[in-house]
Order: structure tokens, then sequence, then C-alpha cells
């Protein structure tokens, strides 16, 4: 996540700009974000911004820890199988 943040550091920036000038529209005001809050965040469930949307995303599946680890734990067993595939590759 920190070298996504890095390369997309200006388009962040400045959705950071945008969502404050539109979060502080709102009646209620919502609470500003700034760029050290958005370092900060590991996973979009520590967004608590996406508390305030139409819909809680927070209870939906893939927001739950053990379904989280499970999707990471299968996204590295494929592509484990396919280095083992280009190694097979490489060694003949």
């Amino acid at each position: 996540i920190g070298k996504a943040l890095q390369r997309h550091s200006e388009a962040i920036r400045n959705a950071i700009n945008w969502y404050n000038t539109q979060a502080a529209a709102l009646n209620p005001p919502r609470p500003k974000l700034s760029w050290k809050d958005i370092g900060e965040y590991s996973f979009l469930g520590e967004f608590d911004l996406l508390c305030h949307s139409c819909t809680d995303i927070r209870e939906l599946d893939w927001m739950k820890p053990a379904h989280r680890e499970a999707t990471t734990k299968y996204f590295k067993l494929l592509h484990a199988q396919e280095e083992v595939s280009r190694l097979n590759v490489e060694v003949r």
C-alpha cells in the first residue's frame, strides 16, 4: 500500500482536498481527512468515511477478517502455482 500511495500521491492529495470540501458542505459536516490519516490506513475498513455512506460495507462478507485472510492466502497460492510453472520452464 505504501508504494501505491507514493506513486499516486498527487491524485490522492487532490482526492483528499475534494473530499474535505464536500465533507464540510454536508449537514452535519463530516470529519476532514489529512495526508497523515491516509498514510496510516492499511485497509479500506479503517476509513471512517465509509461508515457514512448509504450502504454500510462493514457488514459485508469481504470485510470480515477471516474472509480477507482466506482471500489473501488463496491469491498467494495462485501466484505460487504460477511461479512453479514459470520455474519449470526456466529449468528446461
